[in-house]
């Protein structure tokens, strides 16, 4: 008769009697469905890699919080969801930030007539699509982009929650893309 292995108590003892074996395998049985995980998330497989790779490290260092009230693929699922998502928004953010830069760099490296006079015609698009937005919205963006004040002191400036102006500059970028 085969003996089930359960892998929740395989897991919470893994302190001193678990082998360079045991976890071996553990590691071998469970990478494949979390890089399944990952790449559904990132959807690039070199990222995916590196990412259950991170996930299953993390869930063998945090191992003594499994308590065994689910099974161990649920809770290493969860794991690896939450992994996951960290790093989108973690990425997000940087990567608007990059995108930014990369236009400032850009607009300084050119200075030919015909780029000067593509970049003014840019600027008075960009401005009559101002003039169609809300005054609520218009002014977060002249504050942020023009006058380059944080979201703290247009927050200050305009007596309104930080969390307000996040939203109104987010939804103004939003409106001014779907223009373009």
């Amino acid at each position: 008769m085969k003996t089930i292995v359960n892998h929740s108590y395989f897991l919470g003892s893994v302190d001193q009697h678990m082998t360079e074996k045991k976890i071996n395998e553990l590691y071998v049985e469970y990478k494949n469905r979390v890089y399944r995980l990952a790449l559904s998330y990132v959807k690039d497989s070199y990222l995916a890699e590196d990412l259950s790779h991170e996930i299953l490290v993390k869930c063998y260092i945090k191992r003594e919080k499994f308590k065994g009230d689910c099974s161990f693929h649920s809770w290493i699922n969860k794991v690896a969801s939450n992994h996951c998502i960290d790093f989108l928004r973690k990425n997000y953010r940087h990567q608007d930030l990059l995108q930014e830069n990369l236009e400032l760099f850009t607009s300084d490296v050119i200075c030919s007539p015909e780029s000067e006079a593509i970049t003014n015609c840019d600027h008075e698009e960009i401005r009559n699509n101002l003039r169609q937005l809300s005054s609520k919205y218009r002014e977060v963006i002249v504050l942020y982009y023009f006058k380059q004040l944080s979201l703290k002191e247009i927050a200050d400036q305009l007596n309104l929650n930080l969390s307000t102006v996040k939203t109104r500059l987010f939804r103004a970028k939003k409106m001014l893309k779907d223009m373009y």
